[in-house]
């Protein structure tokens, strides 16, 4: 049976609000997996940027399970993005990760979740993911923050 031809991808550049926008999917999906379900949600899929949050979500949830087992941590800025390279020696992997500056508060997030002690959160970090959890809801960081402090405890 003959596999039909794939279609090729747009390589339209995304306008930065959609870039934002894809950046803020990639941090929801990497910190609640199950929410965004490719089942549920076929159409959304389909798009390519969704597909590459996708991705970058799985590759963030990947490194935190690393990161209980990796020595040798080292985190370099380079231009507007962090390299973040490790080393797990019982199983010979040496892993290099490009992140944008929320990636890598998302993924500190994570990490202190999950008690990974080799990369501890830093004071904005946590205000820089609800804010691009926010921009998925379509206001600003700072609203949701006030909406957040204002909301009684409970609720």
């Amino acid at each position: 049976m003959k596999r039909p031809a794939r279609r090729p991808r747009s390589s339209a550049p995304l306008a930065p609000a959609d870039e934002s926008r894809i950046e803020a999917l990639t941090v929801a999906m990497a910190l609640a997996p199950g929410v965004y379900a490719r089942n549920r949600m076929f159409a959304l899929f389909k798009n390519p940027a969704v597909q590459r949050a996708k991705s970058r979500a799985a590759m963030l949830r990947g490194i935190v399970k690393h990161l209980g087992r990796a020595c040798a941590v080292t985190l370099v800025l380079e231009g507007t993005d962090f390299v973040l390279r490790y080393q797990i020696p019982a199983i010979r992997l040496m892993r290099v990760a490009e992140l944008t500056r929320v990636e890598l508060a998302a993924l500190r997030v994570m990490a202190s979740k999950a008690s990974a002690p080799c990369l501890l959160p830093e004071e904005g970090d946590k205000a820089l993911v609800e804010t691009a959890l926010a921009r998925l809801l379509g206001e600003s960081g700072d609203e949701a923050r006030a909406s957040h402090d204002a909301t009684p405890p409970g609720e």
